[in-house]
């Protein structure tokens, strides 16, 4: 009979864990706090994604009601009661009395308010789990000028994907901001995200070692176009460093794309390709002698160089590839002569990374057309399915005539039975001036994410090159975490943390600004918006970066 409640317990902890729990547990149903009026309680040796966050929080307070936390020894009104079963005993103590919501699956996190106790208690599976449920503590608190507001409730959540990543691509004039960069990672943390990725791209340097920076004939439009003024790899080592710390610091894995065939500028002449699509000339043909054995070699190094590394990615093409007679079909050739010895070597080196095979492109012709369907078939459907092999990163690319995929090519990773990721393009949409909104094609995206088996989509990395993505960010994260979330809901989340009393306003206004508005008094509409919008805002929301975004879209829209 034990046995049997201890299963129902579990069943009924499985069916709300996709889904959030309000019921707020008494009849007081605010918790009014003024300075130093809130006091936190860490366990007795807290790990750090822990006390940053709660670090976040006591900033977030400052900032936007100009009020602190209590200090360490202070006898405060109100206590904030932070952590795991693992770390805090007072956490454990919670979770022990509350089994019935207490959070056991990978990165859950319980949000408990109870003003008549004068207590929050925000419990964590994980350390991502504390920091997701801090996140959203800050995004339930109403912040007034000496006071914050929090209402009564109980939320309790579940990721439904465990990597719930974003991909930053390195580009000097989005990374000349480190401190900025910095923030924008812990602010991923907040809202769930607990993975970071890059991309090591070769062909913006001479070599590994290179200390010249100087710039072949080769890259010169390249740099010109990316703004790449004498790069040096040991300076981007040093910078994904840094930003991969402050990922962990929040509690977050960390990961590396790397594109097959990529090579260093200086690359041999005689080993590289001919020039195609999306490709540039630097790049090696797996089909000459010795450059396989180069090409991991170099990857090996990078990899060594930012390790540890919690995922490694395996990039197919554009860029990459070759369409020479030897490496064609590229899919289950000459890519795969370069991502088979890669992996076993990285698997090698760090045998808990996981690596993924993503392909991306491989619906082009110089690629093979279908061809990627034998790759699928020779990883997925076959007795020797390589030990290192974690999954496939698919395309969510409906707009990409050569990365999308159609329904049943979708059903043909479902049939195949094994774990999938998903790499979104939600950025280079004509470098869109301004903040992005564009809610049909993220209802697009969302329809397709979800078409995927459930029990096989893992998550994957949306794909952030500038600052005007911030809300397709949120939006993956927020799918990532509740694949059934509306894009209205997150759009309300996303304006009450970052416009607080004039959510409401700002809401109007994200709506007018979406590319798929078709309203032929949008104009004025955005104008009259914006200034009503402008004129109320607290200062706090001004300092704020994105709303130079969001101005940017006005002027954009409005022209």
């Amino acid at each position: 009979m034990k046995k049997t409640a201890l299963l129902l317990a579990a069943t009924l902890l499985c069916q709300i864990s996709r889904a959030e729990i309000t019921t707020p547990p008494q009849d007081q149903k605010v918790l009014n706090m003024g300075d130093a009026q809130l006091g936190v309680v860490l366990g007795a040796n807290p790990n750090p994604p822990e006390t940053r966050a709660v670090e976040l929080l006591a900033e977030r307070m400052k900032e936007r009601s100009s009020i602190s936390i209590a200090g360490p020894d202070a006898k405060a009104a109100f206590r904030l009661i932070v952590g795991t079963r693992a770390s805090n005993e007072k956490i454990a103590a919670f979770a022990d009395a509350n089994p019935e919501v207490a959070p056991r699956a990978e990165d859950a996190y319980l949000l408990d308010v109870n003003p008549a106790k004068g207590e929050i208690h925000v419990v964590g599976q994980s350390d991502s789990g504390v920091v997701a449920g801090i996140g959203r503590l800050m995004r339930e608190m109403r912040y007034q000028p000496g006071r914050v507001e929090v209402p009564a409730l109980r939320l309790a959540e579940t990721p439904q994907m465990p990597n719930r990543g974003m991909y930053l691509w390195a580009r000097k004039y989005y990374f000349n901001e480190p401190e900025k960069v910095d923030r924008y990672i812990e602010e991923f943390a907040l809202w769930g995200g607990n993975a970071l990725c890059f991309w090591f791209e070769m062909g913006m340097f001479e070599n590994f070692e290179d200390t010249t920076g100087e710039k072949s004939e080769l890259n010169s439009g390249y740099a010109r176009q990316y703004k790449l003024d004498k790069s040096h790899a040991k300076d981007w080592v040093a910078m994904y460093q840094r930003f991969y710390a402050t990922a962990r610091r929040m509690g977050m894995k960390t990961g590396l794309l790397m594109v097959a065939n990529d090579a260093y500028m200086s690359s041999p002449k005689d080993l590289r390709i001919k020039p195609i699509i999306g490709c540039p000339e630097w790049y090696m043909c797996p089909s000459k002698p010795d450059a396989v054995q180069k090409m991991v070699a170099w990857q090996e190094q990078v990899f060594k160089a930012l390790a540890p590394l919690d995922i490694f990615n395996i990039f197919p093409a554009d860029p990459g590839g070759c369409a020479c007679d030897e490496c064609k079909p590229w899919p289950t050739r000459g890519f795969w002569n370069v991502a088979r010895p890669l992996a076993e070597r990285i698997h090698e080196i760090s045998p808990k990374t996981e690596i993924w095979i993503d392909t991306w492109h491989l619906n082009h012709p110089t690629f093979g057309g279908k061809d990627w369907k034998n790759l699928v078939d020779s990883l997925d459907w076959s007795k020797e399915r390589p030990e290192w092999f974690a999954g496939f990163e698919v395309a969510l690319a409906p707009n990409h005539g050569y990365a999308r995929m159609s329904a049943e090519e979708r059903d043909y990773y479902n049939k195949a039975k094994q774990p999938l990721m998903v790499f979104p393009d939600i950025s280079m949409w004509g470098n869109h001036p301004g903040m992005l909104v564009n809610k049909a094609y993220w209802k697009t995206l969302q329809d397709e994410l979800n078409s995927y088996d459930a029990e096989l989509m893992k998550g994957g990395w949306p794909y952030a090159e500038r600052w005007n993505t911030d809300i397709a960010s949120v939006m993956f994260l927020s799918w990532f975490s509740n694949p059934k979330k509306s894009v209205d809901a997150v759009l309300d989340e996303y304006a009450a943390f970052y416009f607080g009393p004039e959510a409401a306003t700002a809401r109007q206004l994200l709506e007018l600004l979406d590319d798929s508005n078709k309203d032929p008094q949008r104009k004025e509409k955005i104008r009259e918006t914006k200034a009503k919008l402008e004129a109320s805002l607290p200062e706090w929301v001004k300092r704020d970066w994105r709303w130079e975004e969001i101005v940017e879209s006005c002027k954009f829209k409005t022209r």
